[in-house]
């Protein structure tokens, strides 16, 4: 249910976002502004962002196999790495195009209503997608999800800032319309670094929140035959993270009974959120009681 969960979601963004590129395409056919021609190379890449979203999602969430025994999970990370490089080109090449159009003093000599018209049904259609895409990668802890709802969320930041460009460039300063490219290409590059370096701390397999590994803790505590938890350190494996841990028993019980009680603190770990594997290693210690009854015995 998950993976269909998200496959549907990713098809949705690919749909929309091919919908908005044929509109903005279609406007900037119809006028020279600078900032529509910028939002139809963000629709661009919105598209091919979503075709490598989708067919990694595919794969992450595949079953383990002998090739891959700990899952897919990084091909998430991938995904939006990919998007994070491709969107930073993206913004490069805007930002250059509108830094040529201001030297050389270039501007926009007819904008027209369909531009307009566009930016608004971007606003409206992104503002529902971000909402969407922002519950879908919390409910599936999809980075790749998450990686597309904050793009929306920017693509309704730079298309509202775009549409006060072009209105005030059609009615009374063309120079600003210039200045709205450049400024969208700003945006886009900032949105490629924030994107890039999430998912590269998901890759390098970034330690976890504080908060999660005092989950582990209280959650192995709680386990009976466990006098004490140490050594407790976690990293991402794609978008789960793997746990370490060091349970302390006392070191009267016997080795099968030792081993029960890691298998018991394992399988409750791994029920927390974002834990996919738990590494439970035993460390048995003498208690007072046990120390006595050996000196007990030695007098003996």
């Amino acid at each position: 249910m998950p993976r269909r969960t998200a496959v549907r979601a990713t098809w949705l963004a690919l749909f929309a976002n091919l919908m908005l590129l044929g509109l903005k395409a279609s406007a900037t056919g119809l006028s020279d502004s600078l900032t529509i021609f910028s939002e139809t190379l963000n629709s661009l890449a919105d598209v091919v962002a979503a075709i490598v979203v989708l067919l990694c999602v595919r794969w992450a969430w595949k079953r383990p196999d002998d090739d891959h025994p700990f899952g897919h999970r990084r091909a998430e990370p991938i995904a939006g790495l990919v998007l994070a490089i491709f969107t930073g080109i993206l913004g490069f090449e805007v930002c250059k195009t509108a830094l040529l159009d201001l030297r050389f003093g270039n501007v926009a000599e007819r904008i027209g209503p369909f531009p307009i018209a566009a930016l608004c049904l971007t606003i409206g259609l992104k503002s529902w997608l971000y909402l969407f895409f922002a519950r879908r990668g919390e409910q599936l802890n999809s980075p790749a999800l998450r990686a597309t709802a904050i793009d929306c969320r920017n693509d309704v930041f730079v298309a509202a800032q775009g549409l006060v460009a072009v209105l005030v460039a059609e009615f009374k300063l063309p120079l600003l319309d210039t200045v709205g490219g450049l400024l969208v290409g700003g945006y886009i590059l900032y949105t490629a670094y924030r994107i890039g370096m999430e998912n590269i701390d998901y890759l390098m397999g970034r330690a976890p929140d504080q908060q999660l590994l005092d989950s582990v803790q209280r959650t192995a505590a709680a386990i009976p035959g466990v006098a004490g938890v140490a050594d407790i350190k976690g990293h991402y494996v794609g978008t789960f993270v793997h746990v370490e841990l060091t349970a302390i028993v006392d070191g009267r019980l016997a080795t099968a009974a030792s081993h029960d009680v890691g298998l018991k603190t394992r399988s409750a770990i791994e029920e927390l959120d974002l834990v996919d594997r738990a590494f439970v290693h035993i460390a048995p210690i003498r208690t007072t009681n046990s120390a006595e009854s050996d000196a007990t015995g030695d007098q003996r």
